[in-house]
């Protein structure tokens, strides 16, 4: 079960799309979260800047905007938490954002990020790069967030791939709650089938009712996997990430890529 989860607090306008949708979770494994605010040092303020030059005290100015900022952050994740659930913790540290992500997310059972759009930026950035690089279950929510029903009809996009069979693995918990669950598999071409029979007998065998559907090849699997979740009134898909290297998915497109930036239903992403 999904016992404890990380939810990273930045500065950003989705912030509180984050901490409703962890709230959402909470209730439905009746779990802890950990709020984790990094405030930058000094010298990785300088870090994010190697092509330019600032003062000193202009460094300062902006490190002290972010120690301000996260009193803000503290009191209005505290505030939304403590009206709803019984268990949580605020987590604030100092020094690189990513070290620390990397170290909570490490005894956490879930880490919850926003969907980002479809930009070189947001998909070469942070919440990218530790989805690819940690190997551990992100459950990414759209800017509009989440409903209460969030897992009652899951939807599988099977492809028989380390990333995909990891990412049915680390999903047990919400599949094993659901109300419906359809595992989809789209072939990439004619030579590479990868029907659904195997994995819908595993599911089964852990008590999960999944029913299989089989497509033949499409030139957009992405896009068919998210008509199929809006027909199937999907509330979760469940995706491996990053099947090709990130830079391939950016200029050619992939999956992950319009799962990633979808912003209308939640992605369940294990790599």
């Amino acid at each position: 079960m999904f016992k404890s989860i990380l939810l990273p607090i930045g500065n950003d306008e989705d912030v509180n799309t984050r901490i409703e949708s962890a709230i959402v979770i909470a209730k439905k494994f009746d779990a802890h979260v950990k709020g984790l605010h990094v405030v930058p040092t000094l010298k990785s303020l300088e870090r994010l800047t190697p092509y330019a030059y600032y003062s000193y005290d202009l460094y300062t100015h902006i490190w002290e905007t972010q120690k301000s900022k996260a009193v803000e952050q503290k009191k209005n994740f505290l505030d939304m938490i403590k009206a709803n659930i019984k268990s949580y913790e605020w987590c604030e540290k100092e020094g690189d954002f990513m070290q620390f992500l990397k170290q909570y997310s490490r005894t956490s059972d879930l880490t919850i990020f926003s969907q980002v759009d479809d930009t070189y930026t947001d998909i070469m950035g942070t919440m990218a790069r530790f989805m690819m690089e940690s190997s551990l279950p992100v459950l990414t929510v759209p800017s509009g967030g989440i409903n209460d029903n969030i897992g009652d009809n899951i939807l599988i996009a099977w492809d028989a791939s380390a990333e995909s069979a990891r990412a049915v693995h680390d999903a047990m918990p919400f599949l094993k709650v659901a109300k419906k669950v359809t595992v989809v598999s789209i072939s990439e071409n004619k030579k590479n089938d990868t029907p659904t029979d195997k994995i819908c007998e595993m599911l089964k065998r852990n008590g999960i009712k999944a029913k299989g559907i089989n497509e033949e090849e499409h030139y957009d699997r992405a896009s068919r996997i998210l008509q199929l979740a809006k027909e199937l009134d999907v509330s979760l898909i469940v995706a491996g990430a990053w099947g090709h290297t990130r830079l391939l998915e950016i200029i050619f497109g992939g999956v992950t890529k319009t799962l990633f930036t979808n912003q209308e239903i939640s992605v369940f992403f294990s790599h």
